[in-house]
């Protein structure tokens, strides 16, 4: 892409305007944005010292502070805690907020001419499938490239070094761009042609009159915006293709008469609880994140279930994230933001108690997300899920069943025991128990793969299921740790 372009014949298409005119107008777009609930999100990137500081000035300007993030990524190092994508997401605006990117979310892969080819693919099979994401649940996505020459380059850098008070901006990376300017430029262009999406195309400016760059960028900004606003109503009166429900029935065969003895139960738990928690402490040493994830029909024991499993673990290397409906925050993000803001760091496990998996059941069911947002839930969960495998993570994943009688039994015994643990909403619930199964064998179709396959497990005997979720854990972490 760069290598095609020509820096000297590239016309400019908003010479004539003035950038502090250009400016009001990008705010008088972010007040519809807002009005719309619009997310939209600016990336700046580029050679080092092309002027992205600039540029990302006179964007923000005029923008209402409140709903604006302005965020700078740093070379992603492979010794980073967390898995690739979750700086990304953490960093995603709100809706209705404009997120300002100082440098975009390829800015290690621009600045990485040694990357082994299988990770860049993942790096980038990974922002591709974040990108498409977010683009589907109508987030705005500006992808601009500041290109210079390498005299331009060289002739910055040298302003900058000579000027005491920002020659810091001067780091490794410009250094490293001098020296190998040809070697970047056919790497960089390589990375551009790979992640020039037909849904969040990159744009190249010259930036050479840093200038004009500006008001390219802040023209072509409002111009893109426009055009998505003036799409959504159009966009909204066509009906989305959805998933068929597949025939196959996966619950009801479900062998719910599996059962261990209380002596068979008091014989095994404590060898393989602490089984459980030597595990638990060579996957921390080896640096292995773990995610566990539990669904289940309602009173199918999952806490009941995740207690036993961590009953030896040693607290500081876990954390429990009980999901239940987004607060004012969590909603006015993408579904899948405030589970990766509880990822774990490596060595340290996640456990889920009740998960993502909530868009393809209970936001389905309640009509809390459209007909084409739960259904394409199924392949965005599978690729975030394959995205986390490939970062490293152990992904188990559990659902508890019981029966529609046993449920009930369940329920009553609450409300007269532990009536905390029972609530109006789970009475209704019950109300629409056919729907939910068919909610989960649509799940359970979908989104059992080989990466992540799902560990379906009969809960009528909740002793049978404490056993079963630990051993299948302990054979997982095994094979995590090739033993």
């Amino acid at each position: 892409m760069l290598k095609e372009f020509s820096i000297k014949d590239n016309e400019f298409s908003f010479t004539k305007e003035k950038r502090s005119e250009l400016g009001l107008r990008l705010a008088s777009i972010q007040r519809r944005c807002i009005e719309k609930n619009i997310p939209v999100i600016i990336m700046i990137d580029g050679w080092e010292s092309s002027g992205k500081g600039y540029v990302m000035n006179d964007l923000v300007r005029e923008l209402d502070s409140k709903h604006t993030l302005v965020h700078m990524f740093d070379d992603f190092a492979r010794e980073n805690d967390y898995a690739y994508t979750r700086q990304f997401w953490r960093a995603l605006p709100a809706k209705g907020s404009f997120g300002v990117f100082y440098r975009s979310m390829y800015f290690t892969l621009f600045n990485d001419l040694k990357s082994k080819k299988k990770l860049k693919n993942e790096r980038i099979e990974d922002l591709r499938n974040l990108e498409k994401m977010l683009t589907d649940d109508n987030t705005v996505i500006l992808k601009f490239f500041l290109h210079i020459d390498e005299d331009t380059i060289k002739e910055n850098v040298e302003v900058l070094k000579e000027d005491k008070y920002r020659k810091f901006f001067v780091d490794r990376y410009d250094k490293k761009q001098v020296k190998k300017y040809d070697e970047f430029l056919e790497h960089m262009s390589d990375i551009l042609n790979e992640t020039n999406f037909e849904f969040s195309p990159w744009i190249v400016v010259p930036s050479v009159d840093k200038k004009e760059a500006s008001k390219e960028i802040l023209g072509m900004s409002i111009k893109l915006v426009e055009e998505k606003l003036d799409s959504l109503d159009k966009d909204e009166k066509v009906q989305l293709e959805t998933k068929e429900s597949p025939s196959k029935k996966i619950i009801e065969n479900v062998d719910l008469s599996l059962a261990v003895s209380d002596e068979d139960y008091d014989a095994q738990i404590d060898q393989l609880q602490e089984e459980a928690s030597n595990l638990a402490y060579e996957l921390y040493v080896n640096k292995v994140p773990t995610v566990m994830v539990f669904e289940g029909i309602d009173a199918a024991g999952k806490g009941g279930t995740i207690q036993r499993l961590l009953r030896e673990i040693d607290p500081r290397l876990y954390k429990i994230n009980p999901t239940s409906a987004p607060n004012e925050v969590e909603g006015d993000h993408h579904y899948m933001w405030r589970f990766y803001n509880n990822l774990p760091k490596k060595g340290h496990m996640s456990i889920y108690d009740r998960s993502w998996y909530g868009r393809v059941m209970v936001e389905r069911i309640e009509g809390f997300a459209k007909d084409n947002e739960w259904s394409r839930a199924y392949d965005e969960i599978n690729k975030v899920e394959e995205g986390l495998v490939n970062d490293g993570v152990l992904l188990v994943k559990y659902l508890l069943v019981i029966s529609k009688d046993e449920q009930e039994k369940r329920f009553k015994d609450r409300q007269e025991n532990k009536p905390y643990k029972i609530t109006d909403e789970d009475w209704r619930n019950r109300e629409k128990w056919d729907d939910y199964i068919i909610a989960i064998d649509d799940m359970l179709q979908y989104t059992n793969t080989d990466y992540a396959p799902w560990v379906v497990l009969p809960s009528e005997n909740k002793k049978y299921a404490r056993l079963e979720v630990l051993k299948d854990f302990i054979d997982r972490a095994k094979k995590a740790l090739k033993k």
